[in-house]
């Protein structure tokens, strides 16, 4: 019997081992989303709770909203759907605001545009449209954005009573290849740098400690915003967004409403000046090109106005997660109330 256990345990006791050290560090909640995925170990699992907030929900959502008249409405992806931390809820508290819910079209530019050609702006008065858009995805979502589509009220309505959204699980499971997994890479975040982790996340030594809180030198950030710049840098692509983005923007306008277009700067692009040794690494030129063309419309020029408070501010963006922290939203959402109050 004794023999048996032996034996047993040179089996098991490996996996025990992995086991604990998955279950200690692994993060398997939906934020910070950096560390889940690319499985980077949850060191200072108090750093989120810094970030929580008492505030409620202000805004309305689209979905459940029976208002018709708004201030303001965004639509956007997920740096809009932040709920009460988000840029959209803080002006709420000064405007009313109205939220397009992600069930339409994933494309941000193509629901608008949909929405403009359709019966959806005689419906709804609004004064002002901000359009949220990632680094990462604006480009290829202008390009893949057809003119003359639209879409009505009547056909948003069903989308909206046939939605039925799932609850994406993250949860931890015992036995999953994630037991297997996470303690080899977890290792790599000690003992390796500037690397792919898990195939999705890029760990990236920067040149300070200054940028969070947990006075990390590690840039953690989403490989697509490495990947898109080649796509995201040419200057032809950003004349057709600027050219749609023009077009929804006169379109709008004579429907006595002002667009505001608000990109939302990769975290690679938001953090590169401060990539230790980044002439090793893709320059990203969006935001430089993207103010070279005439606009129509409303520009927030976010990665300059978050750039300007680097230097005093920690945490514009969170250091686990790609999205914007509580402090940039603030930022922004200022920025946004000064420009319509102009």
């Amino acid at each position: 019997m004794k023999k048996f256990i032996l034996k047993t345990l040179l089996f098991t006791l490996p996996f025990f081992v992995l086991y604990i050290v998955t279950f200690s560090f692994y993060s398997d909640t939906e934020t910070p989303d950096l560390l889940r995925l690319g499985c980077i170990p949850n060191i200072d699992k108090e750093y989120m709770k810094t970030f929580d907030s008492n505030e409620k929900i202000k805004f309305e959502f689209l979905s459940k909203t029976r208002k018709r008249e708004f201030k303001i409405l965004t639509i956007g992806d997920s740096f809009s759907d932040r709920g009460a931390i988000g840029y959209n809820n803080i002006l709420a508290s000064n405007f009313s605001v109205l939220n397009v819910d992600k069930i339409i079209r994933e494309n941000q530019i193509q629901t608008l545009i949909e929405m403009v050609n359709g019966d959806f702006f005689s419906n709804y008065k609004i004064d002002y449209v901000i359009l949220e858009n990632i680094e990462r995805k604006i480009v290829s979502n202008a390009k893949n954005a057809h003119l003359s589509q639209k879409i009505c009220i009547g056909e948003i309505n069903s989308l909206i009573e046939n939605n039925h959204k799932k609850n994406e699980k993250h949860n931890y499971e015992l036995f999953s290849k994630t037991t297997l997994k996470f303690p080899f890479l977890f290792l790599n975040f000690f003992l390796n740098k500037n690397y792919l982790s898990n195939n999705l996340v890029y760990n990236i030594d920067l040149n300070t400690r200054d940028s969070f809180s947990n006075n990390s030198n590690k840039l953690l950030f989403y490989r697509e915003d490495l990947t898109m710049i080649k796509t995201n840098n040419l200057v032809s692509n950003i004349e057709n967004l600027n050219d749609k983005l023009n077009y929804i923007a006169k379109k709008l306008e004579q429907k006595g409403i002002r667009l505001i277009v608000l990109p939302a700067p990769d975290k690679y692009d938001m953090y590169y000046s401060y990539i230790e040794n980044n002439n090793k690494f893709e320059k990203p030129l969006f935001f430089e090109n993207l103010k070279k063309f005439n606009k129509n419309y409303i520009y927030i020029d976010s990665k300059e106005l978050l750039s300007k408070n680097m230097r005093n501010k920690k945490d514009i963006y969170y250091f686990g997660d790609t999205h914007w922290s509580p402090v940039a939203a603030k930022l922004i959402a200022e920025e946004i109330k000064k420009r319509i109050n102009m």
